[in-house]
């Protein structure tokens, strides 16, 4: 339940986030989505009629979330909202009080639980999307360095990581095997790929993981 409020803080209020190890004061992650709807979007983007850039992935989410909200509030017999901040925080607050009072069973629970993280983990993907990056070194599980993809032979190991949001976990994921590998501990144990040399080469300043113990 802690990481589920955790999210719903960081959906609803201005907290405390840490990137490149360092503390940064950040607006509620909602407020963060809409206003950068209105930013240019890489993928595709249309006008609201004004010569605004739209940023048709913010807007899908945006109410991929609504949609969510008043699922949830539905199922609480809360009331319908256009107020998705204060919709939300009561709609997490009234799902406590009814589960503290037995109303509220255990895999309705776990749902009501996943939910906001998921929330999170959809607009910082979209709010701050990551870098992949390309890497020599073998799959720990397979062994292969090279894989086929559309076509073209690739390094078969990939890295997503997030360059704003250092102390946000990497993921490895091979594309050979599709086995993957989670954290800065496994590219610099495991992978053997997270060394000051290729942090220097991604742009990473390699005092930071100095400081988090990830470097050997």
């Amino acid at each position: 339940m802690e990481a589920t409020a955790r999210a719903v803080v960081r959906l609803t209020e201005h907290h405390t986030e840490y990137e490149a190890g360092q503390p940064v004061e950040r607006a509620p992650l909602l407020i963060e989505l809409a206003e950068s709807a209105t930013a240019q979007d890489k993928r595709g983007s249309g006008s609201g009629g004004a010569g605004i850039p739209i940023n048709l992935g913010v807007i899908a989410l945006q109410d991929f979330i609504r949609g969510r909200l008043a699922r949830l509030r539905n199922y609480l017999n809360l009331p319908a909202t256009k107020e998705v901040i204060n919709g939300t925080r009561e709609a997490w607050a009234y799902a406590q009080d009814e589960r503290a009072g037995a109303r509220i069973n255990d895999e309705a629970w776990l749902k009501i639980e996943a939910e906001f993280p998921d929330w999170v983990h959809r607009i910082t993907e979209e709010v701050s999307p990551p870098t992949t990056t390309e890497i020599l070194a073998p799959c720990t599980s397979c062994g292969e360095t090279k894989a086929w993809v559309r076509g073209d032979m690739v390094s078969a190991v990939v890295v997503k990581w997030y360059p704003e949001e250092l102390d946000r976990a990497p993921i490895a994921k091979c594309r050979f095997c599709e086995f993957e590998g989670v954290g800065w501990g496994y590219m610099h144990y495991d992978l053997d790929v997270v060394n000051r040399d290729v942090l220097a080469k991604l742009g990473v300043d390699v005092n930071v993981f100095a400081r988090l113990n990830v470097l050997g």
